[in-house]
């Protein structure tokens, strides 16, 4: 599954504090990093990361998602373990976005 701009935003923002998003719908749930990894071939200045998520909506239904994407160079990729809240949506598993 292709990720946008989202999933690369997302990455971006897992090594820096959390961003908010405008316009951004859904529940705020917990995400949890199950598998992180650098690949090579990534574009000049930046890393390229594949991650392994597991959501946790507020219902308590875990799902796993799994993102790759290129990252600004500047943060340390995300590692296994850390955690951070964010907005999303069961029913658009791809579609997540950080909150305050």
């Amino acid at each position: 599954m292709k990720l946008t701009v989202v999933a690369g935003t997302l990455l971006a923002g897992m090594a820096m504090t959390t961003t908010a998003f405008a316009g951004s719908q859904g529940n705020t749930c917990t995400a949890r990093v199950l598998h992180s990894e650098e690949l090579p071939f990534a574009p000049f200045g930046s890393w390229l990361v594949k991650v392994t998520l597991e959501v946790t909506p507020p219902d308590g239904n875990a799902y796993e998602v799994k993102v790759q994407d290129d990252m600004p160079w500047q943060g340390p990729p995300p590692r296994r373990g850390q955690k951070f809240r964010l907005l999303c949506d069961p029913a658009n598993p791809g579609d997540l976005h950080f909150v305050r």
